[in-house]
């Protein structure tokens, strides 16, 4: 699936292409971008490594912008697919033509995913990134998509792609998860749990969160594994497509009577989901845990908030929860 009238470039990470895109965007020192309060800490860095700050804007319950506030220092806007699902983008097109500012579309978790007149997630404005690692199962890999044609005169070269291997991590894991999907073990979650048994003995928690330091480290753009790209080039979309929508009406089916509340009811067409997200407290998840165990998914909590946005954070910013389909 592609987009002729749309340039690429791979990099390792979806917050290095975001470094690009803000470069892009012509954000500078001292400028502002507006970016969504429900977001992970480490976009921070991004805007961070090219010396702008963040402005945060709420979103509703449908993760819908509440309003979007303006600053005369604002030179970007950023706009998220959550889990997959295709943003409106009406009110930040009309917001960055009433102020002159530039849209970057976050699909970091939308890779496969399109709209309902089926244009792919992040080609949709001037600039869009995807993080194609959080789909399958590569240790890197991320994607800037550049559709505005002035833009795309200003692109760099696309770096070099390193020969690191995909190393034995990858390869475990997915000889887990094959192995787990054959005779329906939980394998994967028999390994998580061992993880996170040591990490708990070592530091005290279970699930590793990012420090306030991943809101400003110093973000440097590489280029991906040859042997990701690779992986990337040989993926049966289709196939893929099919086993995440599959999964998402399994998953809707199977936790229909748990007392959660999904963040979507049903799948846009052409949507390809990244998980299924979820609103709910602790023992909602244990019970949506328990639902889907059989399917060989996870249950996360998303996201781990800005240090910011903590303090006053809504309770649908902190009970909020995905299946993940990786």
């Amino acid at each position: 699936m592609s987009d002729s009238k749309t340039a690429y470039r791979y990099y390792a990470y979806a917050r290095q292409a975001l470094v690009e895109a803000l470069r892009l965007a012509n954000v500078l020192a001292g400028d502002e971008v507006l970016v969504p309060a429900l977001i992970c800490k480490d976009v921070l860095s991004s805007i961070h490594t090219v010396g702008a700050n963040p402005v945060f804007y709420q979103v509703d319950k449908t993760l819908a912008p509440v309003s979007l506030p303006h600053t005369p220092l604002i030179k970007a806007v950023i706009a998220v697919n959550y889990f997959g699902f295709p943003q409106d983008l009406e009110i930040f097109s009309e917001y960055c033509h009433k102020f002159s500012v530039k849209l970057i579309e976050d699909n970091a978790h939308g890779y496969l995913s399109a709209n309902v007149d089926g244009v792919l997630l992040g080609n949709r404005a001037p600039l869009g990134i995807t993080s194609i690692r959080k789909t399958i199962r590569i240790p890197d890999g991320a994607r800037l998509h550049v559709s505005d044609p002035q833009l795309s005169e200003l692109l760099p070269y696309q770096l070099s792609f390193n020969d690191k291997p995909l190393g034995a991590r990858y390869f475990l894991q997915n000889i887990f998860s094959r192995l787990e999907r054959a005779t329906r073990l939980p394998l994967l979650r028999w390994v998580r749990s061992i993880v996170r048994l040591r990490r708990f003995l070592s530091t005290g928690e279970f699930i590793s969160t990012s420090s306030t330091l991943a809101e400003t480290e110093v973000v440097v753009p590489v280029g991906p594994r040859d042997s990701s790209m690779k992986k990337i080039q040989k993926l049966d979309e289709e196939v893929e497509v099919k086993r995440r929508t599959d999964l998402y009406e399994r998953v809707n089916s199977a936790v229909s009577n748990s007392g959660i509340k999904p963040v979507h009811g049903r799948l846009p067409e052409h949507c390809t989901p990244y998980g299924f997200p979820f609103f709910g407290d602790l023992e909602g998840a244990k019970n949506v845990r328990r639902l889907v165990n059989s399917f060989g998914v996870e249950v996360i909590r998303w996201p781990d908030l800005p240090e910011a946005v903590l303090a006053d954070a809504p309770d649908h910013y902190s009970n909020l929860w995905f299946v993940n389909f990786l």
